[in-house]
């Protein structure tokens, strides 16, 4: 019987980009959703039931319990890898791939064309890491494309004051790790109600959440566990910023055939 991440390799012709969104949160926490209910899977991902029993349809499977099977299954191997593969060396580069595997399956032209006819660019964090990821975000854009971006403070306050000067086709990306500060995502709905033409874009970790759920664009990158503690753990996040560079990367190609 074929596994699960087979399964998806081979119909992924078939699969729409919030297809592979919803498949690639699954490998990367399967212990955890093969233990969840169809409808509490539907709640944490954000889509409907019917939409996930049509997915499990698209890769081969006859319903949610085999779904919960496989995503059990492939979770045992994890567990087996991880205990094979448990150094933080190892674990960055796992990452590093599977954020590069998850980068090819995206389509970014329509992002690459918003991006082309947008002037004014404004990046909003919610703490001190997502505040590093964009500066390193800014500069990019700025040396690698002439885009030069706002970064704005790490305070909601600041952010409720955008209502007052945010203009149309302005683009706002917001890095937020768990995508669900309720007062964050309040503000972004109004501000998409007080200017449709505004665009949202999101960096969070790899799962599914209110704010992706918000955001016109959303990308995805997961965090490389660096130390645990009997309390705490660590977390590096060269992920994301390879994910900048591989967007830069990206649009600076887009621009050369465009100009072609």
């Amino acid at each position: 019987m074929a596994g699960l991440k087979a399964r998806i390799v081979e119909k992924s012709s078939y699969l729409n980009p919030s297809d592979k969104k919803i498949l690639n949160y699954l490998l990367n926490n399967a212990a955890e959703c093969s233990e969840l209910s169809l409808a509490k899977l539907a709640k944490k991902l954000y889509v409907s039931e019917s939409a996930i029993f049509r997915l499990c349809k698209k890769i081969g499977l006859s319903g949610y319990s085999e779904l919960k099977y496989e995503l059990a299954d492939f979770s045992k191997g994890e567990k087996r890898m991880v205990k094979q593969q448990d150094t933080f060396a190892e674990r960055l580069v796992k990452n590093l791939r599977l954020e590069l595997s998850y980068f090819r399956t995206l389509d970014f032209e329509s992002f690459y064309s918003t991006l082309n006819q947008t002037e004014n660019i404004y990046i909003y964090t919610t703490g001190w890491q997502q505040a590093s990821i964009a500066s390193y975000l800014s500069n990019q854009l700025l040396v690698n494309v002439g885009k030069p971006t706002v970064v704005m403070p790490s305070a909601i306050s600041e952010l409720k004051m955008s209502k007052n000067w945010l203009q149309d086709h302005d683009q706002l990306i917001v890095i937020s790790f768990s995508g669900e500060d309720p007062d964050l995502c309040q503000l972004l709905d109004e501000l998409h109600l007080l200017n449709e033409h505004l665009t949202i874009t999101s960096l969070t970790t790899i799962k599914e959440s209110r704010l992706a759920s918000l955001s016109d664009y959303s990308l995805f990158f997961q965090p490389s566990l660096f130390h645990e503690s009997n309390s705490t753990k660590n977390w590096a996040f060269s992920p994301a910023y390879i994910m900048i560079d591989l967007l830069i990367n990206g649009y600076c190609e887009w621009l050369r055939k465009e100009d072609e």
